[in-house]
This record gives structure tokens, C-alpha cells and sequence, in this order.
């Protein structure tokens, strides 16, 4: 009976940890280990359970240090007998995890080279004996997560960003079928955020809402979810998706998973769930101390929500005052340049660009450039404004919403008047007055193609994105401002 036992128990243990009960998690672990008691075979799994929960729990020393001891008894095992499926198995999931460990990795704590680690990670996630089990899955996601980090200081350039679609592609190949996908949507929920291509974002968090029953993992995907709706400016699918990350968080006690869903509800109660300010307060209520330090960056996005959605400044500093370890002292560049651009203050060039030359997705960069773009207009320097809504432009070229919004409604006050010839100003005096290309076409006795193709001209002579664009530079041009 005690095989079966421990058998359970590890099955319990990542079960618990898969519904976000992190302290039954390791409670299950630990009677598992005492049950194993000195038989080997039993030992390796616990062991090897323990060292990929401490991966899990983001404590990469001890990982290795686990790992390791599983992979000398697996040795040591094998040395007299054949490993049985289920020990080869557990020591497949202590390579992972040392694997994952390795040096100029994400989570390095070991002496692997980053090279050295893929290959075992490729190794086990093509092993036809692992097809379909969790190792499997696990050296498909970590694998993947290691290779969109040594590409993450390129992540700028289009080689690089092909590439890291192509790992994606790969990696839900390797996947197809295994009942346990893991966190390969999050991840490619992340990278079309990270290269501002937010139609890719949302089809990735759309696909694993569908399909995924790791509470963990629907916490954080429908956060993010509610995150995208809330840049496109849907406020109802945001209310919908982040008020129910919220209330998939009851009872859980993983701190990582507690702030997204509160984050969620942030991101709801600005969609008209509920207070703002209350929804703040939860947000600094619902963790430790240790708990928000371990995720600092996500406090200052849900200020960032907050302040972009109209909440007073001062409110969102006794927020972030409360959030963040050292309080507003340990704020960073990005969150102090937003605060000071809300405040209508001049934000200085040199500290932006340290912020810029950091490893920021492509939405939060474009809202530096557009900051910048602010202080020097303020400063009557239009030319250097004009260049930084370039930036901005480009950055969202693939990110449609509020802040593109945003940079075009600051175009209207730094750039020149539009560019037209006179049948397409004639266009452009209809355009202003709310009509559609049929009714322009209508005023004009053209075809409604012929004013669609004045329309995409005015566009890309004038570096416009939107109509919008188009119509608020034209008034102001006929202002004379």
C-alpha cells in the first residue's frame, strides 16, 4: 500500500498546486516523504516532485539542489536494475528541472550552460517513451521560455521576433494532444505584447481560456485578457474577463496568482465593476509584504491601469505606497516618468532613455516616447516631439486602442498641417463632418472607391494611422494653430 500511497500523495501534491493551494501542495509533498522512508525508487519521485515545486515556487536553488540529490539516487538505481517507466519518468522531470536552472537562463542557478540545458530539454520533449506525459510538456515550456530569453535583448528586430513566433509554432506542435499544455499560451500572450501585436495576444489568451483547466494558469490568462480588452478599449469583454479572474482566486494561496487576479479586478472595477479605489485597496490587501515584492512590476501596472483611466494621481501614490516594497521609493524610472507626465510635469530625456534601453514591451515604450513627445512640446521643441510620436507610432503600429489614440490626439498639437491636393482637401472638408466614404462619394459624384483611395493616399502621406487622425489635423490646419 505505501507505493500506491506516495503515488497519491505526489498526484495530490501537483493537483493542489495546479488549483493554486500552494501550502497542500507541499504538506502532500512532505508526507509523501515520509511515507518513502528509505526505498530508492520511492525516494527519486519525491525528490524529484520537490525539486520541480521549488522551480515552481521560483526558488531556483534549492531546485538544483534537489535535482541533483534525485539524479544520484536514480544512478545509483540504475546501477543494479533497469529503471522501471515510473522512475524513469521522475528522474526525466530532475533533468528538467536542473535543465531549467542553467546559467544565463531566466532562473539560473546552476553550471549548465545555456546550450548544454536545450539540449536536454529537446532531448526529453522528443523522447517517444515521454510522449504525452507532464515531463514531456514541462521540457516543451521551459525550453521555449529559455529560448524567448536569450532573444529578449534583440526582441526589437523582426529576425528576432520571427524566430520566437517559429519557437511558439514548435512548441504547440511538440504539445498537440498532451492532456497537461502547461504555460505555452501564457507565454505567447506575453510575446505579442512584448512586440505590440496585440491581434496575436489575444488569439493566443482567447485559445487557452478555451482549453485550459490549471487553475493557475486561467487566473493569469484571463487577467491578461482583460488586460488587451481594457488597451483595445472594450469595456465590457474587460469587466467580464477580469472580474472573473478575480473570483477564481478565492482560496487560492500562490502569491503570483493572487495578483493577477486582483489585478483583474483592478482592471474590471475601471470597466464599471465596482470602485476603483476599492478594488486598489483589495489589490495591496490580497498578499504578503514578501508576496508584492516578489511581483513589484505588477503593483505599478494596475497604478499604470488606474491613472490612464482617469483615478486621481495622489490616490494611485497611497496605492503604490502600499504595494510596492519601499513604497513610492522603490518605484521605478517608468512608473516615476508616468506619474510626472500625469502631473503635467517636463520628464527628463536622460532618464527616459534608460528606461527606453531597457527590455519594456512595446506598449509601455510607445507611453515613454509619448511622454517625452509631451515635454518637448511643452518646451516648444516640436520637431523632437514630432519624432518621439514616431516612435510611439511605430511601436503601435500592431496595437490598435486608447494609446495609439493618445499619440495622435498629442499629433494634433506638434505636427504641421496635412498634406493634400485639392480634390483631396475637398474630401477631407466632408470627412471632418462625420460622413462615410459612401456619402462622400455621394457629395463629390465619385465612386466610393476613388474616395477610399484619397483616404489611404492622405494616410500615408501625412504618417497617419486613423481617420480620426486625418479629420482632428485638418481642423486644426483651417484653425490655423
Amino acid at each position: 500500500m505505501t507505493i500506491q500511497e506516495v503515488h497519491e500523495l505526489l498526484s495530490s501534491s501537483h493537483r493542489a498546486w495546479r488549483a493554486g493551494h500552494g501550502d497542500e501542495a507541499w504538506a502532500a509533498l512532505a508526507e509523501a516523504g515520509s511515507l518513502a522512508g528509505e526505498d530508492e525508487t520511492l525516494r527519486l519521485g519525491v525528490l524529484a516532485a520537490r525539486a520541480g515545486l521549488h522551480l515552481l515556487a521560483e526558488q531556483p536553488e534549492p531546485a538544483a539542489h534537489v535535482a541533483r540529490e534525485a539524479i544520484t539516487v536514480a544512478r545509483h538505481l540504475a546501477s543494479h536494475h533497469d529503471l522501471d517507466r515510473w522512475s524513469h519518468e521522475a528522474l526525466a522531470h530532475a533533468r528538467v528541472t536542473l535543465a531549467s536552472v542553467a546559467d544565463d537562463g531566466p532562473f539560473a542557478a546552476e553550471g549548465m550552460s545555456l546550450s548544454e540545458a536545450l539540449e536536454v530539454l529537446d532531448a526529453i520533449a522528443r523522447d517517444a517513451h515521454l510522449t504525452g506525459t507532464g515531463v514531456a510538456s514541462r521540457a516543451v515550456n521551459n525550453a521555449l521560455v529559455m529560448r524567448l530569453h536569450e532573444l529578449a535583448p534583440t526582441m526589437r528586430s523582426i529576425p528576432s521576433q520571427v524566430e520566437a513566433w517559429m519557437r511558439v509554432s514548435e512548441a504547440k506542435t511538440l504539445l498537440r494532444g498532451n492532456p497537461e499544455p502547461g504555460n505555452l499560451l501564457r507565454v505567447a500572450v506575453d510575446l505579442g505584447v512584448d512586440c505590440g501585436q496585440w491581434e496575436r495576444a489575444w488569439s493566443s489568451a482567447r485559445e487557452q481560456i478555451a482549453d485550459e483547466d490549471d487553475r493557475n494558469e486561467v487566473v493569469a490568462v484571463l487577467t491578461k485578457a482583460a488586460l488587451l480588452a481594457w488597451h483595445r478599449g472594450w469595456s465590457e469583454q474587460a469587466r467580464q474577463l477580469g472580474s472573473r479572474a478575480h473570483t477564481l482566486s478565492v482560496a487560492v494561496d500562490l502569491p503570483w496568482v493572487r495578483t493577477y487576479a486582483y489585478l483583474g479586478g483592478v482592471l474590471a472595477a475601471t470597466a464599471g465593476a465596482g470602485d476603483l479605489g476599492s478594488a486598489l485597496r483589495a489589490y495591496a490587501r490580497c498578499t504578503t509584504p514578501e508576496g508584492h515584492a516578489s511581483r513589484p512590476h505588477r503593483a505599478w501596472l494596475a497604478a499604470w491601469i488606474a491613472l490612464e483611466s482617469g483615478h486621481p494621481t495622489t490616490a494611485v501614490e497611497e496605492f503604490l505606497v502600499l504595494a510596492l516594497p519601499g513604497g513610492l521609493a522603490g518605484a521605478t524610472d517608468e512608473a516615476a516618468l508616468i506619474l510626472a507626465d500625469l502631473r503635467g510635469e517636463n520628464i527628463d530625456p536622460e532618464r527616459a532613455q534608460r528606461v527606453l534601453d531597457r527590455r519594456l514591451p512595446a506598449p509601455s515604450q510607445a507611453r515613454v516616447h509619448l511622454a517625452l513627445a509631451r515635454t518637448y512640446r511643452r518646451e516648444g521643441r516640436l520637431a523632437a516631439a514630432s519624432h518621439e510620436l514616431g516612435h510611439s507610432r511605430a511601436l503601435l503600429r500592431d496595437w490598435p486602442g486608447w494609446l495609439l489614440d493618445q499619440v495622435e490626439q498629442e499629433a494634433i498639437q506638434v505636427e504641421q498641417p496635412l498634406v493634400a491636393t485639392q480634390a483631396q482637401a475637398r474630401v477631407l472638408d466632408l470627412l471632418v463632418e462625420g460622413f462615410s466614404n459612401r456619402e462622400i462619394a455621394l457629395h463629390l459624384d465619385l465612386s466610393p472607391r476613388t474616395i477610399a483611395v484619397h483616404i489611404a493616399s492622405l494616410l500615408r502621406t501625412n504618417a497617419l494611422t486613423s481617420r480620426t487622425a486625418l479629420a482632428a489635423q485638418h481642423l486644426r490646419s483651417q484653425r490655423g494653430t
